[in-house]
């Protein structure tokens, strides 16, 4: 069983912030960074302890909007069968929402 989710939010922020909150939003959640940077507009996070094994993928786009505006759109999918740690399917997504949500400004 595989499952994923999907969240978008937008901040009042420059991508270099919203990089840097990504990977402070990982380390609160317990994910860790695995690729990305901010030139490419993306970054990838594993809940798994190995790269390819089991566990929770949650893959990060960034897009500057309006003038003073990012939106980040937060993809979860889960490998192999494992459940992110509340039991949901996909949770990783809103986990990562709520964690990034707390360190920038809304737009």
């Amino acid at each position: 069983m595989s499952g994923s989710s999907t969240r978008s939010i937008t901040f009042r922020a420059k991508p270099p912030e919203v990089f840097a909150a990504l990977r402070e939003a990982a380390r609160r959640t317990g994910f860790q960074f695995l690729s990305g940077d901010v030139d490419s507009g993306t970054a990838v996070f594993t809940s798994g302890r190995f790269v390819l094994g089991s566990g929770e993928k949650v893959t990060a786009r960034i897009r500057q909007g309006p003038p003073g505006t990012v939106e980040v759109t937060l993809s979860s999918d889960l490998k192999f069968g494992i459940v992110g740690w509340s039991g949901r399917r996909g949770a990783g997504a809103d986990r990562f929402a709520e964690a990034l949500s707390g360190l920038l400004p809304h737009a």
